[in-house]
């Protein structure tokens, strides 16, 4: 878009200019006088000059300084005076060559038409500058509001998160664990991460793996053994980054609704970076079917506040997708959830 306004600025330009030379020539040939010799570079120079400065003077000064600001009769005024001004000026090339016997007046009255053209093609760049300068503060608007709405589900994500994890504690407190103290210091390593780490635009994808390490660890610091968990990340992860906190409300979620009433409950989470330079994450739990139709229909506050965080960063270029499984094997239905995300890595 930038490289089109700028093609479309020096064709402009171009153009203008070359209608200036022939206009010039036009002007200085006077093929009805008696004269010696072509026009003198000097003759030509000042026949230019004075459309050179109307045309700038209207299209940087008189339309933004009166008409955009509504101020018709003075703009009206001031084209007039610089339409006429360059004519009288432009006239005076008539003595600076051989000498000629057209009269001063008609020299002048016949570079009006002239300079009426330059004032009508500096409209268009002037119309040109207005619409750029209009479309630049409107995306500098929408880029402030979109960091202001994207700070905001981010600091959304925090305290939803951070109650989650009081809760787990509090289970420790009440029976007395000796994990507390373990889980108070992942529970540090966490806090650490949230206040300096999520605070920057994008982070390493290695430190926000980390960080879903040390959630998941410290869940199963709660759970102990009653949950069966497999988390397979990349061996060997180049340097990419992402938004901060995005992979979390997925594996929040898989804890959230796949553990508790779910008979030998199970928790997949596969992270991958895939060939087309992008990451691909799948989450799977096991849920009750019951407790689910229980609860409200409606999506929890993570995954809601994960999707338009994700429509916010990768407009149109994430996929996002949830899926409800059932897998029946010689005893039981077991009922399985799965959300999986694929995102460009930059």
């Amino acid at each position: 878009m930038a490289r089109s306004r700028r093609l479309y600025s020096v064709l402009l330009h171009f153009c203008i200019w070359g209608a200036l030379l022939l206009c010039s020539l036009f002007l200085a040939s006077r093929p009805m006088e008696t004269r010696e010799g072509p026009p003198s570079i000097l003759q030509l120079c000042w026949t230019i000059l004075p459309f050179i400065a109307i045309f700038y003077l209207h299209a940087y000064w008189l339309i933004p300084a009166y008409l955009f600001r509504k101020k018709r009769v003075a703009y009206a005024l001031g084209v007039i005076i610089v339409i006429a001004g360059a004519a009288l000026i432009s006239a005076l090339s008539l003595y600076m060559g051989p000498p000629t016997s057209r009269p001063y007046y008609l020299g002048a009255l016949r570079r009006v038409f002239p300079a009426a053209f330059f004032v009508v093609a500096s409209a268009s760049l002037a119309a040109f500058r207005q619409n750029f300068r209009l479309e630049k503060d409107s995306k500098e608007k929408e880029t402030e509001h979109l960091r202001t709405e994207l700070s905001f589900l981010r600091a959304q994500v925090n305290p939803h998160f951070m109650l989650n994890v009081l809760n787990s504690m509090t289970l420790l407190a009440r029976k007395k664990s000796d994990l507390l103290e373990p889980a108070l210091l992942e529970l540090a390593g966490l806090m650490n991460y949230m206040l300096y780490g999520a605070n920057n635009e994008k982070i390493r994808l290695e430190e926000e793996i980390e960080y879903l390490r040390a959630y998941i660890d410290l869940q199963m610091l709660r759970f102990k053994g009653d949950v069966t968990l497999q988390f397979n990340t990349p061996q060997l992860v180049r340097e990419a980054y992402i938004e901060p906190m995005l992979l979390i409300p997925l594996v929040e979620n898989a804890f959230k609704h796949g553990i508790g009433l779910v008979e030998d409950p199970v928790i997949l989470i596969d992270i991958r970076v895939e060939e087309n330079n992008s990451l691909s994450v799948i989450v799977k739990n096991k849920y009750n079917h019951f407790i689910r139709q229980e609860e409200k229909t409606s999506p929890g506050i993570g995954l809601i506040n994960l999707k338009k965080r994700l429509e916010l960063i990768y407009p149109g270029a994430f996929r996002l997708t949830t899926a409800k499984n059932y897998q029946t094997n010689t005893t039981l239905t077991e009922n399985w959830f799965e959300i999986a995300l694929n995102i460009p890595l930059v």
